[in-house]
């Protein structure tokens, strides 16, 4: 698409007393930052512009008249990339973030909130609460290479993790749980000088910034991020790699915002039901009594005379203190168990003391609370058995016949979740090594092969996986038993497999092609005498030196647990 994007970036000093002038960054900063923005673009522009319908963002948004070129080739673009909700086109979304964060502050929110946080962010003994997932590089790149990318890539997420200052204290439980409420995140990714290495990040403002699209001046486009583009002199524009945006709704897709705003209204609904049985009970604690006093034909002074004298008489002041936990009744603290009235009778008549009956529905019942209770939950996406004793609450087990579907559900909502959330890592991490290999940018599945694997602190997915495979294993097996009569080259009859042992693999192990090319190029370097996870030689003499070290400790074990015999 022609005409896309003429603008020119403008990198400016947050600290400067005069923000408009802008401050000049290397060239080499500026060249480098370019080539990393562009990884990915040639295909989604190439998509672009062989696309011939509008999509549903372009339907949405064009139908307000006009708009720039540029943000229209960004609404193309959001139709066919990552579909990522930008907070920064709702202008409502400033004040519904301020009451989802003054929301969460409720007990029953937060223990939701800590409960899906310590599920997903687990740390090991290390602080480290994922790792990097590089098995299914092996065998998808040079072998030449395969260990040096492979070392590289080690280092660098560890490095990224450290400049996040994840290995300190609980920030990335902290953002985990922030993420669940604001429902979105956003990152500066900050380079070096020569823009080779990351050395830091800064956590940005996700309501401030929005996509667009630049074309530079070899045509070429390139993703960008506006910040604050409103504000006269204080506006940023950014590249692509400099910028970690990620959001829990997505666009084109019916969703809510944040994972918090999903539990507001069954939340109100069982507070409202709280606070109707609270008062009840306030209002029904106090024993009301009602008294007639005859006055007669007195004067209302007489009267108010003679109502004090009454209700000095009979008056009782019951007190508990607070602290102590005593009880006084008329500032004495001994309580009488027994007192006797005596009231005159007059011609006028005598008082009258009646117990007040309260008017109204009986809400001591608390069938209705565990009803809307357990809508709550439901809401939560947690499992019933995490919220109290009742419940099973605290009982772990790892028995598979056991698991029910709400855990199974449950496991997959923190999977959704942390897919979302490991792009915080990840994308400076495949930035940082595309930086070092530049050649691998041009390869469309390298991002692929890399992931990140979360520390689960509940195993029946594996045993799960375990139980299956196993299950499968015994299937191939028998199925592997069923042979048929074949001749040989001797001329004699001979019992061969009737299915062959790969074909049965592929059916029924469900191993993926990956997989198996993997175990077959473990298989391979084994045979070569080579370490199957690294590919290198394996030096004999070392292997025998083990082999010797092993008898010999082997040697001595025996000799300890036979000790010669004594003579006396």
């Amino acid at each position: 698409m022609a005409g896309y994007g003429d603008n020119e970036l403008k990198f400016l000093n947050p600290f400067s007393n005069n923000n408009i002038k802008a401050r000049k960054q290397p060239s080499r900063f500026y060249k480098t930052l370019k080539k990393i923005s562009q990884l990915g673009m040639y295909y989604d522009d190439l998509i672009i512009k062989q696309s011939q319908a509008i999509g549903t963002s372009e339907a949405l948004l064009g139908s307000y008249g006009y708009m720039p070129e540029d943000f229209l080739y960004t609404l193309a673009l959001s139709d066919i990339g990552q579909k990522q909700y930008i907070g920064y086109f709702d202008k409502s979304l400033v004040q519904r973030r301020e009451n989802l964060r003054e929301f969460s502050q409720n007990g029953e929110i937060e223990f939701v909130l800590e409960t899906i946080a310590d599920e997903c962010i687990i740390y090991d003994t290390r602080n480290y609460f994922c790792q990097v997932d590089v098995s299914n590089l092996r065998g998808n790149i040079k072998e030449d290479i395969e260990n040096e990318i492979i070392d590289y890539i080690n280092d660098s997420f560890k490095k990224i993790y450290m400049l996040f200052n994840f290995n300190k204290g609980h920030d990335a439980w902290s953002y985990f749980k922030q993420f669940l409420i604001d429902g979105f995140l956003a990152f500066e990714i900050i380079w070096d000088e020569d823009a080779e290495n990351i050395i830091g990040f800064k956590e940005i403002d996700p309501l401030s910034i929005r996509p667009g699209i630049i074309k530079n001046e070899n045509g070429k486009i390139q993703k960008v991020w506006y910040q604050y583009e409103d504000i006269i002199g204080v506006g940023r524009t950014l590249y692509d790699s400099q910028i970690i945006y990620i959001s829990y709704a997505k666009s084109n897709f019916t969703s809510r915002i944040s994972y918090v705003e999903r539990l507001v209204r069954s939340f109100n609904l069982l507070r409202i039901l709280e606070n109707s049985r609270i008062i009840w009970n306030i209002m029904n604690s106090s024993f009301r009594m009602k008294t007639i006093i005859p006055v007669g034909d007195r004067s209302p002074q007489k009267q108010k005379e003679a109502v004090a004298e009454f209700i000095s008489t009979y008056k009782e002041d019951i007190t508990i203190d607070d602290k102590s936990g005593e009880i006084s009744v008329n500032g004495k603290p001994s309580m009488q168990f027994y007192k006797n009235y005596v009231m005159p009778s007059t011609p006028s008549g005598a008082p009258e003391i009646e117990v007040m009956e309260n008017q109204g529905f009986d809400l001591s019942d608390t069938e209705a609370l565990k009803y809307f209770y357990n809508k709550f939950k439901l809401d939560t996406k947690i499992p019933f058995n995490r919220f109290g004793r009742e419940e099973g609450g605290g009982l772990v087990t790892i028995d598979i016949n056991n698991t029910n579907r709400e855990e199974i559900r449950f496991a997959n909502f923190k999977s959704r979740l942390t897919s979302i959330f490991q792009e915080i890592i990840l994308k400076p991490l495949i930035l940082q090594i595309e930086a070092k290999y530049p050649d691998l940018k041009d390869d469309v599945l390298f991002r692929s092969l890399i992931g990140l694997q979360f520390n689960e602190e509940d195993l029946f997915k594996e045993l799960k996986e375990m139980e299956i495979m196993s299950k499968r294993v015994e299937f191939i097996t028998q199925m592997n038993n069923l042979v048929v009569n074949e001749t040989n080259e001797d001329g004699m009859s001979e019992q061969v497999p009737f299915f062959d042992m790969v074909f049965l693999s592929r059916k029924y192990l469900k191993m993926s092609e990956d997989d198996l090319k993997r175990n077959q190029l473990y298989i391979q370097r084994r045979k070569n005498g080579e370490d199957p996870i690294t590919g290198k030689k394996i030096d004999k003499s070392d292997k025998n030196n083990n082999e010797d070290d092993n008898n010999k400790e082997n040697d001595e074990d025996k000799e300890d647990k036979n000790p010669p015999e004594m003579e006396f």
